[in-house]
């Protein structure tokens, strides 16, 4: 019997735990309204992943206004976030890792 829910994790970004305070920059800044800890296909948010960087890296202005009150977190931190995930992501498809993995078998939750 296959068990279909299995999952391994084969990568984790190097900022694998950004910030909360981060998460409406996040969701404005990529159009992913994602849930912490829940699963996606990298397929369909690795663009969103992409947009967003370029989002704050050129139109950074436009998404102060999403910077924590408290601090903690700022627009160069967010684009620290995004392309770790990033990286660790093109890690896998590219097999820089062990070996390639097709984009249609990962999934990602962050």
């Amino acid at each position: 019997m296959h068990d279909t829910n299995i999952i391994a994790v084969i990568a984790e970004p190097d900022v694998n735990n950004p910030t909360y305070n981060l998460g409406e920059m996040f969701r404005a800044c990529t159009g992913w309204d994602y849930e912490q800890g829940k699963w996606y296909r990298v397929e369909e948010v690795l663009p969103l992943i992409e947009h967003g960087v370029h989002e704050l890296k050129f139109n950074g202005e436009a998404y102060k206004q999403y910077s924590p009150s408290n601090g903690w977190g700022t627009i160069n931190s967010a684009i620290l976030a995004l392309e770790s995930l990033e990286k660790s992501i093109q890690y896998q498809i590219t097999g820089e890792a062990w070996q390639a993995v097709p984009i249609e078998h990962l999934w990602v939750a962050w």
